[in-house]
């Protein structure tokens, strides 16, 4: 029986390979798409392009900051994949930021990053400077990011409590 549960931590590949493909997805459209916006305002600047070069500077803004958006989100996708990679099946040798020992740290790393796309969200709305309900959308995202923070917060309280219980019990 543990054999054959030891053998099933490779069903884990399936959603590894899933969410590897969606990260390459937005990596190299996002990409692309990305190049391309920054080729057609380069030739408007021009007068060359269908793109005038008196597009608002805040639009362009949002439009790169969406970008960057777009490859935060498949930043999430890869570390998930590498972490559930690193978790079920094999260490990778990575660097040590993303080198994942118990699903915690996998929790952590995404939840840092969710918050950056949550702000990079909120920022690209003030760049195209749509104020209306921003104090209802900012609050909307602060309450999210200030709950992942207690989560992460207590939970590494927890953990440090429970480290140094068990430590005092060894000297015991």
């Amino acid at each position: 029986m543990s054999r054959w549960l030891l053998r099933t931590r490779y069903l884990i590949i399936i959603p590894i390979i899933g969410l590897g493909i969606a990260a390459a997805f937005f990596f190299v459209f996002g990409g692309i798409s990305l190049i391309r916006l920054l080729f057609e305002l380069l030739l408007g600047a021009f007068g060359y392009g269908h793109e005038s070069a008196d597009v608002g500077q805040g639009l362009i803004i949002f439009e790169v900051v969406e970008y960057v958006h777009t490859f935060l989100v498949g930043t999430v996708l890869y570390i998930t994949a590498v972490g559930l990679f690193q978790l079920f099946v094999k260490e990778i040798d990575f660097p040590s930021w993303l080198k994942i020992d118990s699903t915690e740290e996998l929790e952590t790393n995404l939840i840092g990053v969710t918050v950056v796309v949550l702000a990079v969200n909120f920022m690209g709305t003030i760049f195209v400077g749509s104020t209306d309900n921003l104090l209802q959308y900012g609050a909307g995202i602060a309450l999210p990011i200030a709950a992942l923070g207690v989560f992460v917060g207590l939970r590494a309280w927890s953990s440090k409590i429970t480290r140094e219980s068990d430590s005092s019990r060894q000297e015991d």
